[in-house]
């Protein structure tokens, strides 16, 4: 989650965290499993290796990506702005026996300093961000980036076929305007005008997800 998001967001959020694994997996299990996904998602993270490397994971719930990373020789940091998330996310961490850092923060306006990472990673979350934001988020990905860092993108994608017809459901129920705004973004061209290079895309689930990634050169 990122700044000027109601108040009652994050209740929300607190709330469900110590749920919210088991809705990911209650939700990815029709479609081949959440460990199919994920995988998918850290085969583009570690290209050309995670060992020894910086790694930040924005919007990162209970910080599954960023443990994954830690495990593979990562220096891993995980930000979200809910507090319930990052509690669970310590607590799996702990389980994993990984080195984590944790932190409580706004990916629009990140506390590092420039060139600090070799990954950055925002993994379902840009969705949730306005549209006015999303700008500053990737701004934001992009100064904390060394040169030839990677950021790594997981969200959803405009569906087709069939898929369409369930993911406006699945929008309808669960998710808000910002979801449907964001299937409708040029991502590509924001990406580029804020500086990255060398976009690629891979889509999964009828075009539903998307794994996009893009360098900063």
């Amino acid at each position: 989650m990122t700044r000027k998001i109601h108040p009652s967001h994050y209740i929300l959020y607190d709330w469900f965290a110590p749920l919210y694994d088991l809705g990911v997996w209650l939700l990815a299990a029709p479609f081949g499993g959440e460990d199919r996904i994920r995988e998918a998602v850290l085969s583009e993270i570690e290209s050309g290796g995670l060992a020894g490397k910086k790694a930040l994971e924005v919007f990162a719930g209970t910080a599954t990506l960023s443990i994954a990373a830690a495990e593979k020789g990562a220096d891993a940091v995980a930000v979200d702005l809910s507090a319930g998330m990052l509690k669970v996310a310590g607590e799996k961490a702990k389980r994993a026996g990984v080195k984590l850092r944790i932190l409580r923060a706004d990916a629009a306006e990140l506390p590092f300093p420039a060139g600090t990472f070799d990954r950055v990673i925002a993994s379902m979350g840009l969705h949730e961000t306005p549209d006015e934001l999303i700008p500053a988020v990737l701004k934001e990905a992009h100064r904390v980036l060394r040169g030839g860092g990677r950021l790594t993108i997981f969200d959803f994608h405009r569906a087709e076929g069939a898929a369409k017809y369930f993911q406006g459901l699945f929008f309808v129920f669960f998710e808000g305007e910002t979801a449907r705004s964001w299937v409708s973004a040029d991502i590509q061209a924001l990406l580029r005008d804020t500086g990255f290079k060398n976009f690629k895309r891979k889509f999964f689930l009828r075009r539903s997800l998307q794994l996009l990634t893009a360098d900063k050169t």
